[in-house]
C-alpha cells in the first residue's frame, strides 16, 4: 500500500481512514501530514482527490474506494454525491454508524476542544453510555427536514453549493426535505421559475401546523404562488402540552420536524423547575422553551429571556400572551454585561439558567458572567460539537459540575449532533 501524493493528477493513493473528524470527514495521514477526506468512513482504504491545502493540512474527496467498510452503503442522495455537495455528508454510511461516528466526535471534541479535565469528567458523570447518541422521536432517517435553505441558479432554477466553495449546483431533488416540501414542484423548470431571481436566497418551510411557504429573497408566498406575510404557524407538543407557535418563515426554528418537542422535554427535565422560580434564558429565539418554562413557572414564578433578533422577539411576546408568568422578552445582544444587568433586574439569584446558543457556542464572556449569578442549575444546548464541548469546559471552570448529558441525533445523514447537558455548581 502507498500513500505518495501524485502531484501531477492531485491524486494519493491507498490512503487508511484513521477516525471521524468535526465536520463530516475522516482524519488520516500522508507522509506525517494531515489529510482530511470527504466522504470516506473510519477503518476505508481510499484513494483520494485532493482538492485544496491550507499550511501543512490537505482535504480531499474520495476518488475510488480500495477496502470498503461494512457501514457503507450506497449514497441517500447520489445526485448530491456526485455534484460534491456537503449537505448530505454522512448520506454514504448506514444509519446506526452514523449515531457511532457521531459519538466518536463528541468523545473526541470534549478531550480535545473541551481542555484536558473535561472528558474524564464528563465520562465520570454520565459513564461511557451516556455519550451514546439517540434517535430522535421520530427517527425516520429521510424526509425529515421542514426547512430547506436553497439558492437561485442564473437559469432561475434552485441550486445548492459544492462542498466549502461558492459554486452553484442546480438540484432536482432533496431526500430529506419532508414530502409536503418535496411535493410543491420547485425544482428543474417549473410554474415556481417566474419568481425566483439568480443570486437570491430561497427559503422552503412546511410548518407542521399547516400553510407552507416560499420565502424568496424578502418575499413570501404561500403554496399557491400567493404573497402572505411572513410567518408560519407551529405546534408542539410535551410535558402533556399542546402549544400554538407563530415564527417568522424567513427566521429561526428547528430543522428537524421532531426536534421542538423533543429538546423541550429534555430541557425542562434537565431544568426541574418548580412554580414560583425564577429563570433567565439566553438566545431565546421565538419562545419555544420561555412558554414551555413559564406554564411550569406560574404566575408566581418569573423568567428574563434576552435574544439578539428583535422579529424573534416580536414573535415570542405574541407566543407568550396567554402565559400566566411574570416575564421580561429582551432583545439585545447576548454578552456578559447583558446577564449580569438580567440578573440585577431579576432581584434575586435564578433556579436556573437556560441557553441555547448559535453554533459558535456561548463563550467566555458569557459562561464567566453565568459563573458570577450562580444560579443553582444550567441547561446548555449544543448544536455544534466542539463549541459545545468548549462550553462545558468553561462551566467546568466557573465551578459547576456535569450530571446529565444527553446527545440527539436530530440531522440525519449528516455530521450535525445536538446535545443538551445539565450542571450544577460545587458550592
Amino acid at each position: 500500500m502507498t500513500d505518495v501524493l501524485t502531484e501531477e493528477l492531485d491524486i494519493v493513493k491507498g490512503v487508511k481512514a484513521l477516525r471521524p473528524a468535526h465536520g463530516g470527514t475522516c482524519f488520516s495521514l500522508v507522509d506525517g501530514r494531515p489529510l482530511f477526506i470527504s466522504g470516506a468512513i473510519p477503518g476505508e482504504v481510499v484513494d483520494v482527490q485532493v482538492r485544496s491545502r491550507r499550511s501543512k493540512v490537505s482535504y480531499g474527496t474520495v476518488a475510488a474506494v480500495v477496502e470498503a467498510s461494512e457501514h457503507r452503503r450506497p449514497h441517500v442522495w447520489p445526485e448530491g454525491e456526485a455534484a460534491g455537495i456537503g449537505g448530505v455528508d454522512l448520506g454514504h454510511v448506514s444509519l446506526d454508524y452514523q449515531r457511532v461516528w457521531k459519538k466518536d466526535v463528541i468523545r473526541d471534541q470534549l478531550a480535545r476542544v473541551g481542555g484536558a479535565q473535561t472528558l474524564e469528567h464528563v465520562l465520570d458523570a454520565v459513564g461511557e453510555e451516556g455519550l451514546t447518541v439517540h434517535p430522535a422521536s421520530d427517527g425516520a432517517a429521510l424526509n425529515w427536514r421542514t426547512r430547506v435553505d436553497f439558492e437561485v441558479s442564473p437559469r432561475r432554477r434552485l441550486a445548492m453549493n459544492v462542498e466549502a466553495s461558492s459554486k452553484l449546483v442546480e438540484v432536482e431533488s432533496m431526500p430529506l426535505a419532508v414530502e409536503s416540501i418535496l411535493d410543491l414542484g420547485l425544482f428543474g423548470e417549473s410554474e415556481w421559475s417566474k419568481f425566483f431571481r439568480p443570486g437570491r436566497k430561497v427559503r422552503v418551510v412546511a410548518p407542521n401546523a399547516g400553510g407552507r411557504r416560499v420565502v424568496v429573497g424578502n418575499q413570501v408566498f404561500n403554496a399557491s404562488g400567493r404573497k402572505v406575510s411572513d410567518s408560519a404557524q407551529w405546534q408542539v407538543s410535551a410535558r402533556g402540552l399542546r402549544e400554538d407557535f407563530s415564527v417568522a418563515a424567513s427566521g429561526f426554528w428547528q430543522a428537524h420536524k421532531s426536534a421542538p418537542a423533543d429538546l423541550v422535554e429534555r430541557v425542562l427535565a434537565a431544568a426541574n423547575v418548580n412554580e414560583g422560580d425564577s429563570v433567565i434564558e439566553l438566545y431565546s429565539g421565538a419562545g419555544l422553551f420561555t412558554k414551555f418554562l413559564g406554564r411550569e413557572l406560574g404566575r408566581r414564578g418569573a423568567i428574563i429571556s434576552i435574544e439578539g433578533s428583535k422579529e424573534a422577539v416580536a414573535n415570542a411576546r405574541e407566543n407568550l400572551r396567554d402565559v400566566e408568568v411574570e416575564r421580561d422578552l429582551r432583545a439585545g445582544m447576548v454578552n456578559g454585561r447583558s446577564v449580569l444587568r438580567a440578573w440585577s433586574d431579576l432581584g434575586e439569584r435564578p433556579n436556573a439558567i437556560v441557553l441555547d446558543p448559535p453554533r459558535s457556542g456561548a463563550g467566555r464572556d458569557v459562561v464567566k458572567a453565568i459563573g458570577a449569578v450562580r444560579p443553582d442549575r444550567v441547561v446548555l444546548v449544543s448544536c455544534d460539537a466542539a463549541a459545545g464541548a468548549r462550553d462545558i469546559g468553561a462551566l467546568l471552570e466557573a465551578g459547576y459540575r456535569v450530571r446529565s448529558f444527553r446527545a440527539l441525533d436530530l440531522f440525519p445523514q449528516t455530521h450535525h449532533v445536538e446535545f443538551v447537558t445539565m450542571l450544577t455548581r460545587t458550592a
